[in-house]
């Protein structure tokens, strides 16, 4: 749960800090974003790990956004939780 709660109910982040893991353990952004009516861009490289661990993690979130994902990421926007409104690109620089 090392991040878990990190930037809870913060109304004033509009754009995460990048989340270069490609790798997620158990819980690490469990209710990360939660509550952080407007966020609207975020950058997370995971590929892979415990996606189950993003529960919540962007509830309460700007209904419209941008997330870049890694492109050798096999996920989908539903498994990690991602609004329907926001939309989903690959990073062009990811390996």
């Amino acid at each position: 749960e090392c991040y878990s709660c990190m930037f809870e109910g913060c109304t004033s982040l509009t754009s995460a800090p990048e989340l270069p893991a490609t790798y997620l353990v158990t819980d690490c952004y469990l209710q990360m974003f939660a509550g952080c009516s407007n966020l609207n861009w975020i950058k997370a490289m995971f590929i892979n790990g415990h996606i189950s661990g993003l529960t919540g993690w962007l509830n309460g979130v700007s209904p419209t956004g941008t997330f870049v994902r890694n492109k050798k990421a096999g996920w989908s926007a539903k498994t990690v939780y991602i609004p329907d409104g926001w939309i989903v690109i690959e990073d062009e620089d990811s390996l």
